[in-house]
């Protein structure tokens, strides 16, 4: 009785992990500041090492930084963070829907690894998805958890990139609009609120 019982528990906590795990790829897969940069890095021929490399940076700084600080962290904190994404992404996408000849290749990583460590779905990850219960040896696999998945949704994003037709002009401007348009989304619920 108490194998069946085990077995049982056993099968949920698989079912719970597998469950958890595609919600994680599903946030990390949509479209987004980061996966946009990604791609549009691809259509101009970046070193996918590169870029890619700066994505797990930007993800794993923002991850220490949220799971070490979610004990302490004030509720305005995450209004606070949004705005400073917004104003981040607004910026660069206005630059990349603007330019005509933006050359900005010796920056791409610099440019990919501020935009994810500015990315919301970082602090979904680790505020609403990862238990708050979860102790240091936890937060560790979870943290480990988010580079595996983001380097493969990245991955995903960066082939999407080498596929696409058309120039490096359209790489930008697209990448440009997504980023302004992840901003307006982020910004819609911080004006709903005044």
């Amino acid at each position: 009785m108490a194998t069946g019982q085990q077995a049982s528990s056993e099968g949920r906590c698989r079912m719970s992990n597998s469950l958890f795990l595609l919600e994680a790829f599903l946030v990390f897969v949509a479209p987004g500041p980061t996966n946009a940069l990604l791609m549009a890095g691809a259509v101009k021929r970046e070193q996918a090492a590169k870029l890619l490399a700066a994505q797990a940076c930007g993800y794993g700084i923002a991850a220490g930084f949220w799971f070490l600080s979610r004990p302490l962290m004030p509720p305005d904190a995450i209004q606070t963070l949004k705005l400073v994404a917004v104003g981040w992404l607004s910026v660069l996408g206005l630059r990349l829907m603007a330019s005509s000849s933006i050359d900005i290749s010796q920056r791409d990583g610099l440019s990919v690894l501020a935009t994810t460590a500015l990315n919301p779905k970082a602090f979904i990850y680790c505020l609403a998805m990862v238990p708050m219960d979860a102790g240091p040896d936890e937060l560790g696999i979870f943290w480990l958890v988010l580079l595996g998945i983001t380097a493969i949704t990245g991955s995903l994003w960066f082939l999407l990139g080498k596929r696409l037709p058309g120039g490096r002009r359209i790489a930008d401007k697209v990448a440009g609009a997504v980023l302004v348009g992840f901003a307006l989304l982020l910004l819609r619920p911080l004006l709903v609120a005044i």
